[in-house]
């Protein structure tokens, strides 16, 4: 994962440095109102919290696309546009099953040092997650996954590549939970996943 990651930034910058040699660094004072969009790869690592069965789930390499909307140069709101797909086991149980996840959320992110080609960013925010496309030997035996609201995390910065091009490196930490409950009405119990997701993307600036 790491090395596609790292492959895929490599060779987004190398496509744009003939662009950022081309143009000055940015020196903005003042960003003003905004839209940057990045597309790129995020890896997302579910960090399991089952006490009664003890599941585990499978890590996630998948394309992303960000969108960050400008307030000023220093507030900015911030969403993402992704899709993962995730297989279950339990120790003594094994293959459980598969889901879908689209973690729709909104972070408030403030923006270090403006007018700068590296700008730091922190942020704080809402997801609510939805669980779709749920099956397998276990999976197929529940109540559809119920969707999840918590809060999200985030840390990143972007790296200009000319006027309007940037490099982007994100992490975020998304807190979700959802009951496991058999068809019929036995609750297993209330699992959370709280994943962890990084992405490498290249962006523009409009």
């Amino acid at each position: 994962m790491t090395r596609l990651l790292c492959t895929t930034v490599f060779l987004g910058a190398l496509f744009f440095y003939s662009v950022a040699q081309a143009e000055p660094q940015p020196r903005e004072t003042s960003r003003g109102l905004g839209l940057d969009v990045a597309v790129g790869l995020m890896h997302v690592s579910p960090q399991i919290d089952s006490p009664a069965i003890g599941a585990d789930a499978s890590t996630e390499t998948n394309p992303v696309v960000g969108l960050t909307y400008h307030l000023n140069e220093s507030i900015a709101l911030n969403t993402a546009l992704g899709i993962t797909r995730h297989e279950f086991s339990a120790p003594g149980l094994g293959n459980l099953g598969k889901v879908s996840l689209a973690p729709f959320h909104v972070v408030v992110q403030y923006r270090f040092l403006p007018g700068s080609a590296f700008r730091p960013y922190v942020g704080v925010g809402v997801n609510r997650t939805v669980f779709f496309r749920q099956g397998g030997p276990v999976f197929s035996l529940l109540e559809d996954f119920k969707s999840s609201t918590g809060p999200v995390l985030q840390a990143g910065f972007d790296y200009a590549l000319g006027k309007q091009y940037f490099l982007n490196l994100d992490f975020k930490k998304f807190y979700i939970d959802t009951d496991v409950v058999f068809k019929g009405g036995s609750k297993v119990e209330t699992i959370g996943l709280d994943p962890t997701v990084i992405s490498a993307a290249i962006g523009y600036r409009f």
